[in-house]
Order: structure tokens, then C-alpha cells, then sequence
């Protein structure tokens, strides 16, 4: 069991990955809470001196011009990846810990992790009972956050005290490619003090620009990967079956219709009482259904019910 000890102010250094207020309310109860109680809760630092968890009592009891803090020494074994672990359950604790704070502590911690070639996504995910994917989001937020300009940073942190910057903000801007993350960071300039409404609107510009281009990606790999199938199709001597209708339409359109409808028809019936649909099939009742442009409706399930109606008065 660690003994409690106190343990000079001026000593304490802090580890620059969380030593921000937080927001004002919770600090200004914090500053109030101690100035009345003094610190109730220890401190945990290692070693040498560095605040693990507390950074924010260290802060009010500096500004209080506190001599000394209750605290907590860790052993001198523990090990770099030990102590930031220990740090996740402290945090975890912490209900005003903000979006800014938690990307760039999952920032920092990965890099740690990495050091040591353990999983963190992984140990994080099963930890907060998320994806990896919520973790990696986190994780790549935090580095777009570590390199952009001071200035930016700055408008940032300021909001994010007064919890005013929204997650989405900084999942898009981790998104974004360079070229159009500096068209952001300029829009985000633009403003002499930006306010949580602005910065929303920009971010939901920005977020509607990356759902477009991934929409138009979609679509090209769609043409790309038809384009891809004809061709091959081509090349095994065969025609493909679009071309095979379109053919038949403009040669006969009536017969072409009636021809594809009976296939269809067919198909629905041996899907409705469970029979066997070879893949040919299924392609062909797909590509008819996605290339014929038919004034008709092309559901049987009025008919499929009169067909088993049928059979069962048969079968009685």
C-alpha cells in the first residue's frame, strides 16, 4: 500500500498532456472546494516528480500558493506503458474531461504503446467497450490536432474550455487531406473570435464536401467495376446480357418484354416455394431488373398467391 505523503508544490512538473483548466465551471468549484478544504483527494506522480493524475489540483493549489499537496509516489519500477495504463483509470473517472483533452491523451498514449509494441486500440477498446475503429478516429484526431498552426490551436483550446467544440469538428478535420485541411484552417482564421455556431458551420461544410466525394467515389468504382466486368466478358467471347436485351428491344421490344417478364416470373416462383436458383439465373433476373425500364409492375405476388391456392385445394 503507497503512503500518502505531502509533498512540495514548487517540486511538481507537470507532463504537458493534460495540464489545461478544463472548463471554467469545474475548475472555478475545483479553486473553491480546495481554497475552503485544501486538496481532499492525493495527487499520483512517479518517481520524479511528474503528475500522473491531478494536473488540475497541482494548477489550483499553485494559484492558491499552496506550499505543499497530498500525494502519492508510484514505484520506480513502473514502467512507462504501467503508468500511462494507470492514467486511463484515472481518467476515466473524470466526467469533465473534454473532447480535446481525450484526443490528445489517446494521442500520446498511443505513441507510448507504440514504443513498446503493445496494442493500445486494441487494450483501449475492450477497456471503453467501443471499436478499435473509435479508438484509431481518436488517435489520428489527436495527430492532425499536434500539427496544426499555433493560432488555430489556440481558437481551439479556448472553445474547447468552455466545451464548445463539438467531436465532429475534429473527426473531420482528421478526415480531411492537406490541401483542403488548410482551406479549414483559413476558413477557421477568417473569423477574429470564432464562436461554437461558426466553427459548426464550417465543420458541417467541410463534413457535407467529404460525403460528396466519397459518394462520387462510390459511383466511380460502381462504372470502374462494371466497365472491369464487361470487358472480361468480352473477352471470353460472350455478350453481355445488358446489350443482349437492349438488342432484343430495339428489334422486337414486345417479344423482348414478354421474354423477360416469363423469366422473372419463373424466377419469384421457385424462389417463393424454395427451389433451386442457379447463379446464371439470378444474374439474369438482376441485370433485366436493373437495365429494362418497364411501364409495368413487375411484382407476382398476386399471382404466386393464386398458383399455391391451387396446390393446396389439390392437395386437400
Amino acid at each position: 500500500m503507497n503512503k500518502i505523503i505531502e509533498m512540495s508544490v514548487a517540486t511538481l512538473n507537470m507532463l504537458n498532456v493534460i495540464d489545461e483548466e478544463g472548463d471554467n465551471l469545474s475548475f472555478e468549484n475545483l479553486t473553491e472546494s480546495i481554497s475552503t478544504y485544501g486538496v481532499m483527494e492525493p495527487i499520483f506522480v512517479d518517481s520524479k516528480n511528474n503528475v500522473i493524475s491531478g494536473c488540475r489540483r497541482v494548477l489550483v493549489a499553485r494559484d492558491l500558493l499552496l506550499d505543499t499537496i497530498p500525494a502519492i509516489v508510484i514505484a520506480d519500477n513502473t514502467t512507462e506503458v504501467e503508468i500511462e495504463k494507470l492514467r486511463i483509470d484515472f481518467l476515466l473517472t473524470n466526467r469533465n474531461i473534454s473532447h480535446l483533452d481525450i484526443i490528445k491523451i489517446y494521442y500520446h498514449q498511443n505513441s507510448v504503446f507504440e514504443k513498446y509494441n503493445e496494442p493500445y486500440t486494441e487494450y483501449m477498446a475492450k477497456l471503453k467497450d467501443c471499436t478499435q475503429r473509435d479508438i484509431q478516429s481518436k488517435v489520428k484526431a489527436g495527430r492532425t490536432y499536434s500539427t496544426l498552426p499555433y493560432k488555430v490551436k489556440n481558437i481551439i483550446q479556448s472553445l474547447d474550455s468552455m466545451k464548445k467544440v463539438p467531436l465532429k469538428t475534429f473527426k473531420v478535420m482528421s478526415t480531411l487531406e492537406k490541401v483542403d485541411l488548410d482551406d479549414f484552417i483559413k476558413e477557421v482564421l477568417e473569423f477574429q473570435d470564432i464562436t461554437h455556431t461558426q466553427l459548426v458551420s464550417v465543420t458541417k461544410k467541410y463534413d457535407e464536401m467529404l460525403n460528396e466525394k466519397r459518394r462520387n467515389k462510390d459511383i466511380n468504382k460502381g462504372a470502374q467495376d462494371s466497365k472491369t466486368k464487361k470487358e472480361e466478358t468480352l473477352s471470353n467471347g460472350e455478350t453481355p446480357l445488358n446489350e443482349v436485351y437492349s438488342s432484343a428491344n430495339n428489334v422486337d421490344g414486345n417479344t423482348a418484354i414478354v421474354m423477360n417478364v416469363k423469366k422473372v416470373f419463373q424466377y419469384e416462383i421457385k424462389k417463393y416455394f424454395n427451389q433451386t436458383i442457379d447463379i446464371d439465373e439470378e444474374r439474369d433476373v438482376k441485370v433485366i431488373q436493373s437495365n429494362l425500364n418497364l411501364n409495368i409492375n413487375l411484382d407476382f405476388k398476386e399471382e404466386i398467391d393464386l398458383i399455391s391456392s391451387f396446390l393446396q385445394k389439390e392437395v386437400a
